[in-house]
Parts: C-alpha cells; structure tokens; sequence
C-alpha cells in the first residue's frame, strides 16, 4: 500500500565537475589516436551548432551506479570538445519518490513492483513539477539530457524548450514484454511525449510505439578512470591495505583512506582477509539489487564445491589441479554500502538478506564465502578498491537477472580477468560465448552457473585468451570514446532534426 509522507522541499543542484579528463591522453591506449581525431572534428560542428548554449544532463543520484559513475567524465570529456555540458541531480522532497520509481524500475525489467503506480502518480507529478521549477539556469535553446525513469517527468513541466533540444536516455529495460513492462510503460506514457529524441541501451529494448525516434547509446569505461587505471603491484596492495582487506604494513598517512570494507561474519566487521591474495577468488561486484542475482551465487557455488573431485575426474585436464583449485577457491560478494545509494531504497534490504543467507551456510563454506560492503565516504576510494579487487580475482562473475548494459563485464575484461555473465541484455551484447567469456543460460539454476565457473577454473588459458580478446572487444566498441562518440551524434542530429540509425555495433 503506497503510503505518501508530507511533502517537504525538492531540490536540483548542479554537481561540480572537477576537469581530471585530457582527451589526447587516449590517443596512446590501444591505438585509439584516429577516434580521439574524429571526436575533436564532431565536437566543433556540435560546438558550432549550439553556440553559446548547453548540455545539461539531469540524473537522480550523484553517487552509486553507472549513471553516477559516467556522468563526471562525460560531461568533462565533452566540454574538452568545445560542448558546455553540465550535471544536475534531482534530491525529490518526498522520500516515497524513490521507492515509487525503484517500483517502476523493477517493472521495466519485467518482474513485479512493490507500489501500486497510479495510486503514487500524485507523488510522481508533484515532485517533478517542484523540481522542474528549480531548474531555472536552464535556457530553452540548450540542449537537455534526462537520464531514467526517476526525473522523466520533468520535462513535461518545463517551459517548452525550442524543437530539437531535448532527450530523455533510458539505462534499463528488458527485449520481451509482459503485464509488468507494459504498466510501466504506461505509467510514464504521458511524461515521454514530450522528448524529441528517446535513447535507449539496445534498441530491442525500444517499445514500438516510439521507434521512430529512438537510436541507440551504449554506455563505456574510462579507462583512465580510479576503477580502470593501471595498478602496478606495490599500488595494489597499498590499496588493500588501505581498504582493511589484507594484512601488511601501514600505508602512509596520504595513502589511508576514510573508511574500509566491512565483512559480514554474523556482524559487520572490518579485519582483514588473509586468504584473498593466496587462493583463486570467484568476485561479483554490483548493487545490492534483487536482479543482479547474488543469492544464486550461494547454492552454485555449494554445488561447485562439492562436486569438485567427481567433476575434476570428468575434465580432459589435470585432474589434481583442478580439485585443487576449486577446493581452495573462495566466493566475494561486494556492493555498495546502500546508505550511499541515494535512489535504492530496497538496497540494504537485499542485503539484510544475504547476509541471512550466508549465516545458514555449512561453517566449512561460510568462512570460503566473502559478503562485503564497500565504503561510498569517498567516491575514489570506492572505485579504487573495486578496480584492485577486480584485479586480484581468479574469475569475474555477473549474474544478473536483468541487465541494461552492466558495466562490470567491460571492466573486468578491460584488466583482461576471465569473464562469466548471464546471458541476457547489455551481457550479452558486451561477450561473444567461448570467444571473449563464458554466457551462463540460466541465472537462477545453480547448475548452470556452476559449469560456467568450473568451464574458466579448469582452462586458466582458454579463460586468459577469451579475456584478451574481450579487452580487444571493449577497446573497439565499449570505451568512452565510443560512448562520446554516440552522444556527439545524437546532439547532432537532435539540432538537425534528423533521427539517429541505432548503432551497428552488434
């Protein structure tokens, strides 16, 4: 039953962004000099195009997620263009808001809500026309970006922009439809007429009714970014011990960071994990989201490791080495600590969950199976522990239900760690099955996952060459620059009226 609280003030603050991003930096990675030159050409024509006008992109969190993550070093990297682009974040008055829209964003990928959407539209419309009025530094002739369901309705509330200069760019959704997609859908029906262009992750996410002006922006890693930047290995280490992960030496005092990674063993605690540089580590990193499928990781990863001397036996490798490792290898479950996911109000409910899950395990398994909470006081520091992390870990897995895009996959093939993710949405898109990682069909079936698992631990270098041809992969079609690219292309074609073709990546 949807309960509204008394309204209080909505606010929509522009996040600074500090200018960390050098374009000519990417032209000495991975040969990428020729798209670095293409960009710089596309942005003075956008540059032309608008003038002395802007690009504003308007999100609902400032930290937690990918559209967090981007929206610093899009915005940097394309004012570097000459395209002014600035980053708004809508804080709603009302906290129900965003259990309202986390309900519709479950919807959209096809599972049910917990909010009965139309008895919460009122909620809905009057946090966005509060804050559509707070945008006041907005000029009708720029260029406006609305990222997600949570600010959509906006728009409609705004004085009417000039033709050509406004967006609305969905992350999430899902190909099939069922009663769930279409009720969401529905819902946000009457907020969305008012876009000129709809952009979508993968175009078979698009409903019908709005293919004719919808294209197809797929998001991209940084590779300069605190989460893909190169660690030499006394830098690695500094950071896990900076994150209370491994014992050691002090770091010095510049290096300690404000806050470490707590690690549930009937509590939360902070002491570090001495196994986690010595045995081969199975890591899924991700929000705390019923979809990102974390809690069948627990009975595939039972099942893995209980069948280990039958299922080494049945392997043409060797046998002994491959019950040795599966007999040592250890679970780490990780997210973000959800008081700092601002717009995913059942976050720390899933993990709650979790939590009670790994507490019913058999002891020998519990302490094999790592359920951390990242620290988000800081936002470098927090990407800095996952790209060490990510760097440590024997096999990358991301077991999502549902799955817009899922950055995590491109990042870990980026540092060449073998990949295992299910075999759905922007997942899929990002591996070719045995060429760049492993596709698990089933995310929910422990046996599947745990095949996709044993398939990467028993050939160490079959997993190593998919995971070098999954960087080529992620160089060629899912890195910033291409990202950049897709957005300089829309912005053009939003002020020429013109609509963009979906993307040919495929």
């Amino acid at each position: 039953m949807f309960r509204p609280v008394p309204p209080q003030t909505t606010r929509v603050r522009e996040v600074p962004i500090r200018r960390t991003t050098n374009l000519d930096l990417y032209r000495v990675v991975d040969h990428l000099d020729a798209a670095v030159a293409e960009l710089r050409e596309m942005g003075r024509r956008v540059s032309d195009s608008l003038g002395r006008n802007r690009v504003w992109m308007v999100s609902s969190t400032v930290t937690g997620g990918g559209v967090a993550e981007s929206m610093p070093r899009a915005c940097s990297l394309l004012t570097d263009l000459g395209v002014d682009t600035r980053w708004l974040v809508l804080e709603p008055g009302d906290p129900s808001f965003f259990t309202l829209t986390k309900s519709l964003h479950n919807m959209l990928h096809g599972v049910p809500g917990t909010q009965d959407l139309e008895a919460a539209r009122s909620v809905y419309e009057r946090v966005s026309a509060e804050a559509a009025a707070e945008m006041r530094q907005v000029d009708a002739r720029d260029i406006l970006v609305i990222h997600d369901p949570q600010p959509a309705g906006i728009a409609l509330h705004l004085r009417r922009p000039e033709p050509g200069r406004l967006a609305w760019r969905c992350h999430v959704g899902i190909p099939e439809r069922n009663e769930h997609t279409n009720a969401a859908w529905s819902f946000l029906r009457p907020y969305l007429g008012v876009y000129d262009r709809l952009l979508f992750t993968l175009m078979a996410y698009v409903p019908d009714e709005w293919l004719d002006r919808s294209g197809e922006l797929c998001p991209g890693i940084d590779p300069f970014s605190h989460k893909n930047r190169p660690l030499r290995p006394y830098k690695l280490l500094g950071i896990l011990r900076s994150a209370g992960l491994i014992p050691g030496p002090s770091v010095p005092r510049w290096a300690r960071f404000r806050a470490k990674v707590q690690r549930w063993i009937g509590k939360w605690d902070e002491s570090p994990l001495p196994s986690l540089l010595y045995c081969p580590t199975i890591l899924q990193v991700s929000r705390f989201d019923r979809l990102k499928g974390f809690e069948s990781l627990l009975p595939a990863f039972e099942l893995l490791t209980r069948t280990a001397p039958e299922l080494a036996a049945s392997l043409p490798a060797n046998a002994d080495r491959v019950k040795s490792e599966i007999e040592r290898a250890h679970l780490v479950l990780a997210g973000p600590d959800p008081s700092g996911v601002a717009d995913d109000p059942e976050a720390e409910e899933v993990l709650d969950d979790l939590c009670r899950r790994h507490d019913r395990l058999p002891s020998h398994l519990k302490e094999r199976v790592h359920v951390m909470r990242l620290p988000m006081v800081d936002v470098k520091e927090n990407a800095l522990i996952v790209n060490a992390l990510q760097r440590v870990a024997a096999v990358v897995v991301q077991n999502s239900i549902r799955e817009g895009f899922g950055l995590t996959v491109s990042e870990a093939l980026w540092k060449r760690a073998p990949v295992a993710a299910s075999n759905v949405g922007g997942l899929a898109r990002q591996i070719r099955h045995g060429s760049d990682g492993v596709l698990i069909d089933d995310p929910r079936s422990p046996e599947s996952i745990a095949a996709a698992l044993l398939e990467l631990i028993a050939s160490p270098m079959q997993g190593e060459a998919m995971a070098r041809s999954g960087r080529e992969r992620v160089s060629t079609h899912f890195t910033v620059l291409s990202e950049i690219k897709s957005w300089l292309l829309a912005f053009s074609r939003l002020l020429e009226g013109a609509d963009p073709a979906p993307s040919p990546d495929g």
